[in-house]
């Protein structure tokens, strides 16, 4: 018998944090491996944000327009981060298009490509520039903290 970290096995990766719905899990395993993979990173990195940050608070996670969405309910620290595949080889992280958080990304990263909107592009195929896109998701996160 193979086991669960077997990559020749179908069963799905033990995670800390449980997707919450089966839409959310068919659109997750629905995703190319590398894209999942990238999807995972960033997800676990939200879900580690919130956990270390008491202004933050409990996430939900739901799918808004059919994709991974994350909101901060209880606290509403944060505005909706949602993450999005563009096509086969880019996926985006999705700001609300009425704050500052996209424009505010362009500015401080140039480097990123990022629409200064409302969208953050990554390669699926690249390395994630982490300390970069969790500074992103703290933005987003802890928007409404911020502005008041």
């Amino acid at each position: 018998m193979k086991s669960s970290s077997d990559p020749k096995t179908k069963t799905k990766p033990k995670l800390k944090n449980p997707l919450p719905s089966e839409e959310i899990s068919s659109y997750y395993f629905n995703l190319t491996p590398v894209m999942l993979e990238k999807f995972m990173e960033i997800r676990t990195w939200i879900y580690e944000l919130s956990e270390s940050d008491d202004r933050i608070g409990e996430l939900e996670e739901c799918l808004k327009w059919g994709e991974p969405s994350f909101l901060t309910p209880k606290t509403k620290s944060g505005s909706t981060i949602r993450i999005g595949k563009v096509d086969n080889s880019e996926f985006a992280l999705y700001f609300n298009c009425k704050t500052s958080i996209a424009k505010e990304i362009a500015l401080e990263f140039p480097e990123l490509k990022c629409d200064g909107k409302r969208a953050l592009y990554f390669e699926a195929k690249k390395k994630l520039p982490k300390a970069k896109v969790i500074i992103c998701l703290k933005k987003a996160l802890l928007y409404h903290q911020r502005k008041s």
